[in-house]
């Protein structure tokens, strides 16, 4: 049976190597998982279906980048109660408990992955701070009450899809919505996930462009 403490939302396109990985990382935990495939053509519906869990599948008629819409998707068959714990299919969990998010005192949570940027970085503080400015949706944790402060925002749309055209704009568009709420954030540690984001040159400078193009958001704070 599923507690409804905490529901897992899973997008995924064409990332059917990782399926076994992510499964078997939740596979311990008593939640909902709702995988969402995005116009997928690889053996994810094969693989699901072989290990008896239920999908989504998006419209084949999408047209380019869909990763709000398929984070909003999932938002929407989740427990009207629950915590939401929102994963990219390859961003599985390699160590930490999920059932310590149950009782955070953080509204959100940005999870960690196994190799990560936000370590160390000290110049990118300016604006609204650090945790803020490093919003990325691969990981994110949030609570009910939270969940439910943004979407009466947003008019109940959690991410939004006007601007995830552009990689990594929605996440730090969301970002300052949370920081314009004065939800508490916080990066947690403790839960790691597989993958990277390195200290390189190239990465960095995308992180000055997410934040050069805050003022193209029309948010209503500036």
């Amino acid at each position: 049976y599923f507690l409804y403490m905490i529901d897992i939302v899973i997008i995924g396109h064409n990332e059917g190597e990782y399926i076994e990985k992510m499964y078997h990382s939740l596979k311990p935990y008593p939640y909902q998982r709702h995988w969402i495939l995005d116009r997928c053509t690889d053996n994810s519906e094969q693989l699901l279906s072989s290990l008896w869990e239920a999908y989504t599948k998006t419209d084949s008629n999408l047209k380019g980048r869909q990763t709000s819409y398929c984070r909003n998707l999932g938002l929407s068959l989740c427990n009207k109660d629950a915590d939401v714990l929102f994963l990219d299919g390859d961003r599985y969990v390699e160590s930490g408990n999920i059932t310590d998010l149950e009782n955070t005192d953080y509204d959100v949570n940005l999870l960690y992955l196994t190799e990560d940027l936000r370590d160390g970085i000290i110049d990118i503080t300016k604006t609204y701070g650090q945790v803020y400015n490093f919003f990325f949706s691969c990981g994110i944790f949030f609570k009910r009450s939270a969940l439910n402060k943004i979407l009466d925002f947003q008019n109940n749309e959690l991410f939004s899809e006007d601007i995830q055209e552009h990689w990594g704009i929605e996440d730090t568009y969301l970002g300052d919505v949370c920081y314009h709420l004065n939800l508490t954030c916080n990066y947690n540690k403790g839960i790691r996930l597989h993958g990277k984001f390195e200290k390189t040159a190239a990465e960095i400078d995308t992180i000055y462009i997410r934040l050069q193009k805050r003022d193209k958001l029309n948010v209503l704070w500036n």
